[in-house]
């Protein structure tokens, strides 16, 4: 996104008068610039928080040659709650893509990783460094490096996620979730773990999978086996499940029923991260009934929904989505 149409969308924005194609195309800006930025922002209306903010504004003027008033800008701390984070999360970009490297710091600033959350609302599709692919659940965290370039590919789950993770024999895949470490070379599973709960549920829908704590190996589970381990009293039960069940909630937003085209390309843009515009308004009102596993990339989401309504679509710099199409009779 270019400044001038940033400054537009910001004006916009501080106005009241985004629509929710806007709004949707100011998260999704968001987070195709700041993936790596930590859950937690500085405090808000601190000093710090207040000088970064100018100083990133001042340099957005400077560079249209003409006046950037926003007021009630703040910075805050990213919560569950829907509303806030949809905010915070865009003031957190436009803080990033008007500087150069700043970060806004959680209080553990030693840490390095990558974060990715599932928003209050709606869950994530997310493609970590080795190509695998993980669903994150609302309200839950993933941490994980820029990169894997040790002798495991490791990362860390605060909440429910499915994985479908590429096959490395020479780089075992691993899951710490708490007491716990989940370890696989190749396979589709789910985890559920999250804070303050005494159990953690581990179940194979593909391949096989190591369970173990700080002790012993717990289990080997193979598809529709699934372990849950009491983190209280560090005990561990498997048994036989249909782990197709353990993973419906992928589809609780990949559902739609005769919902707009504007609709489902406001839920895309969220789910996985990318800006979705159209180039033929009428199609924005375009309704589509379809369903999905929940677990398909974006290229195989928008192959079926195109088909639907007989539209094309390009996708550019990985995250800018076209939608070509005619509009459609109501």
């Amino acid at each position: 996104m270019d400044d001038q149409n940033l400054y537009n969308l910001l004006k916009k924005y501080s106005q009241g008068n985004c629509t929710a194609e806007e709004l949707a195309a100011l998260e999704a800006w968001y987070a195709a610039l700041g993936r790596q930025l930590p859950d937690q922002v500085m405090v808000p209306q601190s000093d710090a928080a207040q000088l970064l903010t100018r100083q990133k504004l001042q340099e957005l003027r400077n560079r249209l040659g003409q006046p950037v008033t926003l007021p009630g800008l703040q910075v805050v701390k990213t919560p569950v709650w829907k509303k806030v984070f949809r905010y915070a999360a865009i003031w957190t970009g436009i803080l990033v893509a008007l500087g150069t490297g700043y970060y806004l710091l959680r209080t553990d600033t030693s840490h390095k990783d990558g974060y990715a959350t599932g928003q209050s609302g709606f869950n994530r599709f997310i493609i970590l460094p080795d190509g695998s692919t993980v669903i994150l659940h609302a309200g839950s965290k993933l941490e994980f490096p820029d990169a894997f370039t040790g002798t495991s590919r490791e990362v860390r789950l605060s909440g429910e996620a499915y994985f479908d993770i590429r096959r490395d024999s020479l780089k075992p895949f691993i899951i710490n979730t708490g007491k716990l470490k989940t370890t696989v070379l190749g396979t589709a599973f789910n985890i559920k773990a999250y804070p303050g709960l005494p159990e953690i549920t581990v179940s194979v829908t593909r391949g096989k999978v190591k369970v173990e704590d700080a002790r012993k190996v717990l289990a080997v589970l193979t598809p529709d086996q699934q372990i849950v381990y009491n983190t209280e009293e560090e005990t561990a039960s498997q048994q036989t499940v249909n782990a197709n069940a353990k993973i419906s909630w992928t589809t609780a937003d990949m559902t739609f029923e005769n919902a707009t085209f504007e609709t489902i390309a406001a839920n895309l843009s969220r789910r996985y991260q990318v800006n979705i515009q159209f180039s033929n308004e009428a199609m924005k009102q375009c309704q589509i009934r379809v369903s999905f596993t929940g677990t398909e990339s974006l290229k195989e989401v928008l192959d079926v929904i195109c088909q639907v309504r007989n539209a094309t679509y390009t996708i550019e710099n990985g995250h800018d989505v076209l939608i070509k199409g005619k509009g459609c009779s109501q």
